[in-house]
C-alpha cells in the first residue's frame, strides 16, 4: 500500500516519450532493461538532436550516479544469493528508496520495489498509448510532463526528511547549520555546474562518506 500511490504520477512521464516519437515497444523494452527513472527520459531530447552515443552515455551515467550512494545505504536489505540480489538492485530506484523502512522484512522490499517497477513500466507504456489519443498540439515541449513525478519524489524526500532528522544526535543548532551548508552548496554547485553537472560532486562526496562509514 505503501508503494501504491507513486504509480500515478508516472503515466504522464510516458508521454515525454511520445515527444521525441518513441513506439510503444521502445519504451516498453527501455524501462524494462533501463529501469532508471528519470535517466530514462534526459535521453529524448539527445536523442531526438542526434547526439551521439557517448553523449548520451555521459549524460545518463552523471545522473543515475545518485544511486551510488543510495545503492550503499541499502545493500544490506538484499539478499545474499547472487541472482536475487543482483535483481533487487535492478528495481531499486527513488521513489522505492523514499518509501522503504530500514525494519522491512526482505519480502516486504521485493512487494515495493516490483510495485514500484511494474508502475512505472506499465504507466509510462500507457502514456505513450495515451499520447496517441491526444492532439499532437498538446504535447508541445512547453508542456511540462514530468511534474507530477518530480512532485511525488518531493513529498518523499520530505518525508524522509522528517523520519532522519530527529534520530540524529547532534545538537539542533548544528543541525541547522549543517542543513543550511548543503543547501547553500548545491545552490553555488548549481550555478557554477549548470542543471545537468551540479549533483556529481555532493554524489561522489557522499558515495565516499558512506564507504568509509561501511553503510
Amino acid at each position: 500500500m505503501r508503494a501504491a500511490p507513486t504509480g500515478l504520477a508516472l503515466v504522464p512521464v510516458g508521454m515525454l516519450a511520445a515527444q521525441a516519437n518513441w513506439g510503444a515497444l521502445d519504451v516498453l523494452l527501455f524501462g524494462v532493461l533501463g529501469f532508471s527513472g528519470s535517466g530514462q527520459f534526459a535521453l529524448l531530447p539527445l536523442a531526438a538532436q542526434g547526439q551521439g552515443f557517448l553523449t548520451m552515455l555521459l549524460v545518463a551515467v552523471s545522473i543515475n550516479s545518485r544511486y551510488v550512494p543510495i545503492a550503499f545505504v541499502t545493500a544490506s536489505r538484499l539478499p545474499r544469493a547472487p541472482l536475487r540480489r543482483a535483481f533487487l538492485a535492478h528495481l531499486l530506484g527513488d521513489e522505492a528508496y523514499a518509501v522503504e523502512h530500514e525494519q522491512d522484512a526482505s519480502v516486504s522490499i521485493l512487494a515495493i520495489r516490483l510495485t514500484i517497477y511494474g508502475a512505472w513500466v506499465l504507466s509510462t507504456l500507457a502514456g505513450v498509448l495515451a499520447a496517441g489519443l491526444l492532439p499532437r498540439s498538446s504535447l508541445s515541449g512547453g508542456m511540462n510532463l514530468g511534474f507530477p513525478a518530480s512532485a511525488v519524489l518531493l513529498v518523499l524526500s520530505f518525508g524522509q526528511l522528517k523520519a532522519r532528522v530527529p534520530r540524529i544526535a547532534a545538537p539542533w543548532p548544528r543541525r541547522l547549520a549543517e542543513m543550511g551548508l548543503c543547501i547553500a552548496a548545491a545552490v553555488l554547485l548549481f550555478a557554477w555546474l549548470g542543471p545537468v553537472w551540479f549533483w556529481l560532486p555532493s554524489i561522489a562526496f557522499s558515495s565516499w562518506r558512506l564507504w568509509r562509514a561501511g553503510a
